[in-house]
C-alpha cells in the first residue's frame, strides 16, 4: 500500500467523496420501495389521493438526489483512481529509468510494457469499483436486509438461507480465477515482446521475406494468450447465471409463502412488491462484491507485478561512493585485473583478467573477433555493467567510487545501435547539451561529418526525423549520432563500432576531426575494419575475453598473427 499512500493522501477528497455519495444513493435504494409500498397499500387501497401525492412528491425528490449522489459519486471515483494511476504509472517509469542493463535484462522490454500500462490499468479500474461499490453495495445489502425483516420476519428468513450458499459459491469462483489471471498477465508479457521484436525489426523481416514466418509465430503466442484468457474470463461468466439462478430460486419461495399470506389476508400486494425489489437487491449487492473480489484477484496479481518492479534491486548505484563529488579531470582509464559475466551462475568469464592502461587524450583502437568481449569492455568505463572481480579506474579513482551523474556526463559513448528519437535533428541533438546554440550544434555536425548532408535538407537543422531516425541513412544516424555525443564534451569518448554504415573516406575524415579538434579528450574507438584505427596511439587486441596483444598498427603487424589474420584479410577483400 506504500505506493498508493502519496497519490490517497494527494486526493483525499475524491476518495473519501465518492464513497459518501455511493452511499448516499444507496439509502435512496431502500427507501424508494418502502414508499412505493406505501402508496399502494394505503394510498391507492384506500384511494387517497392526497396521500400518494405526497408520496409520489417524496419519491421524486428521493430520485433526483440518487440521481445526483450516483453522478458525483462517480465523477469523483473516476477522478481519484485516474490519479492514483497517474501516480503510481510515474513512480514506475521513474523506478525504470534508475534500472540498469541488468534489471531491464531480467525483466524484458515486452513485460515493463505490460506492467506500465496493463497492469495499472487493471489497478485503476479496481480502485475505481472499490470506490463505487464497495461502500455503496453493503449499505445497501445490510439496508435491504433490515427492511425485509421488518416488512416481512419469516420472508426475510428465506434470504437468510440463500445467501451463505451464493457466498460459498462466490468464494469457489475467485479462489479458481486468481491464479489463472496471473497466468494471463504473464502470457500478455510473451504478446508485448512478440510485437516489440516484430515492429522494431520490420526492415530486416521484409529484406528476409519472413512475413508469414512472423504471423505464425504471432498467431501461437496470441493463441496462448486467448487461451489463458478464456480460462481466467469464463469463471467471471459463471457469476452471472449463479446469481440469476440464486435470484429466480428465492423469488419463487418468496412469493410461494407470499401468496398463501396474501390469500388470507396477512399481507397485502404492495409489501410483496417492496420484498421483492429488496430481494433484487441484496443479491445484486452480492453480485457487484463478488465482481469487485474478482477485481481484486486480477488487480492483486497486477500489483504483484508493479510491486516486482518499484521493489527491485537496482544493481549500479552510487550509494555507496566515496567521491560523489569528484570530477573527471583528464580521462585516464585503468582496467585492473577485470573479470565479467552477464549470468552470475555461469563459471564462464565473457572478460577474463584484463589489465590495460588507457592515457589521458590518447587515441585508442579495438580490434577483435565478433564476441570477443569489445563492447563488454567498454561498457564498464560508464558502468552500465559493474566488474565482477578487480576494478576500473578513472584518473586514478575506482568508478563505483564516484557519482553515476557525474561520470556519465563525463562519458559519451555511441553504441552499435544508433538510437534517435521524433522530433527535429536539433532537438535530437541537443540531448547532448541542451543549452547549445547553433554555432556549437553545426561544429560537433562539422567534427562529425554531419553538416554537409543537414545542409542539403530544405529544413536544415529543423527537418523532421521519424521514430528512430528511419527517415536517415544508416551512415547520417551514425554521424548524427557521434555529433550528439561530442555535444557533451565529455573528457572519454566511446565510439561502439560506430562509423562501420560511412564509407571509408568519410571515416577517415571524421578521424582527422577526432586528432585536430578534440586533443584533449580521451578516444575509444571499436572497430570492424583495421583502417579505422590505423593510425591510433595504440590497438587493443582481443580474443575470447583476453587481451591477447597491445600496440602500434606497425608493432602489431609484425607480431600479432591474429591483428595479420584480421588485417590481410581486409586487405584482399579491398
Amino acid at each position: 500500500m506504500n505506493k498508493y499512500r502519496d497519490s490517497i493522501q494527494k486526493n483525499l477528497y475524491c476518495f473519501i467523496l465518492a464513497p459518501v455519495f455511493m452511499i448516499l444513493e444507496a439509502c435512496g435504494e431502500f427507501i424508494l420501495p418502502y414508499l412505493n409500498a406505501n402508496v399502494i397499500d394505503k394510498g391507492a387501497a384506500n384511494g387517497d389521493i392526497a396521500y400518494i401525492l405526497q408520496n409520489g412528491f417524496y419519491m421524486v425528490l428521493v430520485a433526483l438526489v440518487m440521481l445526483a449522489s450516483g453522478v458525483l459519486g462517480a465523477y469523483f471515483a473516476i477522478k481519484g483512481s485516474s490519479y492514483l494511476a497517474a501516480d503510481v504509472r510515474g513512480k514506475a517509469f521513474r523506478k525504470i529509468q534508475e534500472f540498469s542493463f541488468a534489471n531491464i535484462d531480467a525483466f524484458s522490454t515486452g513485460s515493463l510494457i505490460t506492467r506500465i500500462t496493463n497492469d495499472i490499468t487493471q489497478i485503476q479500474n479496481f480502485a475505481q469499483s472499490l470506490m463505487r461499490g464497495c461502500f455503496r453495495s453493503p449499505v445497501m445489502l445490510l439496508g435491504a436486509v433490515c427492511m425485509s425483516f421488518a416488512l416481512n420476519p419469516k420472508l426475510a428468513a428465506v434470504i437468510c438461507v440463500v445467501i451463505p450458499f451464493l457466498g460459498l459459491a462466490i468464494a469457489m469462483i475467485i479462489r479458481t480465477a486468481s491464479p489463472r489471471y496471473t497466468a494471463m498477465q504473464v502470457k500478455l508479457d510473451s504478446l508485448n515482446n512478440r510485437i516489440n521484436e516484430t515492429i522494431t525489426n520490420e526492415r530486416v523481416i521484409k529484406s528476409f521475406v519472413r512475413e508469414e514466418y512472423e504471423k505464425e509465430k504471432f498467431a501461437d503466442v496470441n493463441r496462448v494468450l486467448m487461451d489463458k484468457s478464456i480460462a481466467a474470463l469464463k469463471m467471471m461468466i459463471l457469476m452471472q447465471p449463479i446469481s440469476a439462478l440464486a435470484i429466480n430460486i428465492t423469488t419463487l419461495a418468496v412469493v410461494w409463502i407470499a401468496g398463501k399470506q396474501i390469500m388470507i389476508g396477512d399481507m397485502d400486494v404492495g409489501t410483496l412488491t417492496a420484498f421483492i425489489t429488496y430481494l433484487t437487491q441484496i443479491l445484486t449487492a452480492l453480485n457487484f462484491l463478488a465482481n469487485i473480489f474478482l477485481q481484486g484477484t486480477r488487480a492483486a496479481a497486477s500489483d504483484r507485478r508493479i510491486s516486482e518492479v518499484l521493489q527491485a534491486d537496482v544493481d549500479l548505484t552510487d550509494t555507496h561512493a566515496g567521491k560523489k563529488d569528484m570530477e573527471i579531470e583528464n580521462g585516464e582509464i585503468e582496467f585492473r585485473d577485470v573479470s565479467f559475466r552477464y549470468l552470475k551462475k555461469n563459471k564462464e568469464n565473457i572478460l577474463d583478467h584484463i589489465n590495460l592502461r588507457i592515457n589521458a587524450g590518447e587515441f585508442i583502437g579495438i580490434v577483435g573477433s565478433t564476441g570477443s568481449g569489445k563492447t563488454s569492455l567498454i561498457s564498464l568505463i560508464p558502468r552500465l555493467y559493474d566488474v565482477d572481480e578487480g576494478a576500473v579506474l578513472i584518473d586514478g579513482t575506482d568508478v563505483r567510487e564516484l557519482s553515476l551523474k557525474k561520470l556519465r556526463d563525463s562519458v559519451s559513448v555511441v553504441l552499435q545501435k544508433n538510437t534517435l528519437f521524433s522530433g527535429t535533428i536539433a532537438e535530437n541533438l541537443r540531448w547532448g547539451s541542451e543549452d547549445a546554440d547553433m554555432e556549437e550544434l553545426s561544429r560537433a555536425c562539422r567534427v562529425a561529418h554531419a553538416e554537409e548532408f543537414i545542409r542539403t535538407f530544405p529544413d536544415g537543422y529543423e527537418t523532421e526525423l521519424e521514430q528512430g531516425g528511419t527517415n536517415l541513412s544508416g551512415g547520417q544516424r551514425q554521424r548524427l549520432c557521434i555529433a550528439r555525443a561530442l555535444l557533451k564534451h565529455p573528457k572519454i569518448l566511446i565510439l561502439d563500432d560506430s562509423t562501420s554504415a560511412v564509407d571509408t573516406a568519410t571515416d577517415a575524415g571524421i578521424r582527422k576531426a577526432f586528432r585536430e579538434e578534440l586533443n584533449g579528450m580521451t578516444k575509444i574507438i571499436i572497430a570492424q575494419r583495421i583502417s579505422s584505427v590505423m593510425d591510433a596511439d595504440q590497438i587493443v587486441v582481443m580474443d575470447q575475453g583476453r587481451i591477447i596483444d597491445t600496440g602500434t598498427h606497425g608493432e602489431l603487424i609484425k607480431r600479432c598473427s591474429t591483428y595479420q589474420e584480421i588485417y590481410f584479410s581486409q586487405k584482399e577483400e579491398a
